[in-house]
């Protein structure tokens, strides 16, 4: 237990912006328990100090509170992170995405759901989504989903589109479009403004593990940015 009159951790040389308007700059803090304890020149956090105390010289840098967020995400960043990442700085082509898809399938549990996020049409070669048939060629027996990077659209395999009980007979949902080939009237896979309608039919429960290590990399990501705290803003907090 840490003793009661020396910090744990001194942050000293630093360019302290406190937030507090009776003291807004100092040089040093001192952290103790995990919270902290006193701020101000390095002369004065230096009682804190003892042989145990860490000590990090800032070097004249600046050092601020922790932002908080008032609108993320989180679950969405965690859906993310548990899927393949089609975005354009990964994948430049249908073909591209297709041959990760393909290499996913090898060590997937066959029946168990495939995700990627991230995608951009405009930014792939053929300069279109891809089709229930370009995933088919490659997950026949796994349900794939591929999430727009606008999440305004979506694209599903046959296997995903079975599960979720879309057939040429499903009506639109109010706001929702699926795109059909123009001569049959078959669905080709491309939905428009139904990922919720998608998310709400998905049978892909995510195991524990999965969602400790998502969680685990979101708070590194977010730390990374100074962000320590943050307020959840979905309002349906869909993890698939």
């Amino acid at each position: 237990m840490q003793n009661s009159n020396h910090a744990s951790l001194v942050l000293e040389n630093a360019h302290v912006i406190t937030g507090d308007s009776g003291t807004p700059r100092a040089e040093a803090v001192a952290i103790q328990d995990n919270r902290i304890w006193m701020v101000g020149t390095n002369q004065e956090v230096a009682s804190a100090k003892s042989r145990s105390t860490e000590v990090i010289d800032c070097q004249g840098k600046t050092l601020i509170p922790g932002f908080n967020d008032a609108h993320c995400h989180l679950f969405s960043f965690v859906r993310k992170l548990l899927s393949l990442d089609f975005s354009p700085a990964n994948v430049r082509s249908i073909q591209d995405i297709l041959e990760i898809i393909r290499r996913k399938v090898q060590y997937t549990p066959e029946g168990n759901w495939i995700s990627g996020t991230d995608y951009n049409e405009f930014y792939l070669k053929e300069h279109r989504h891809p089709t229930r048939d370009d995933l088919d060629k490659v997950s026949p027996r796994h349900p794939v989903i591929l999430i727009h990077r606008s999440m305004h659209a979506c694209v599903l395999n046959s296997v995903a589109m079975q599960q979720v009980g879309i057939t040429n007979e499903t009506e639109e949902p109010e706001g929702g479009i699926i795109d059909r080939d123009l001569e049959t009237g078959e669905p080709n896979g491309i939905l428009f403004e139904m990922l919720e309608y998608v998310q709400t039919r998905l049978h892909s429960p995510i195991s524990t593990a999965e969602l400790d290590w998502a969680i685990s990399q979101a708070n590194l990501q977010y730390l990374s940015h100074g962000i320590t705290s943050l307020g959840e803003a979905t309002v349906t907090n869909f993890l698939e």
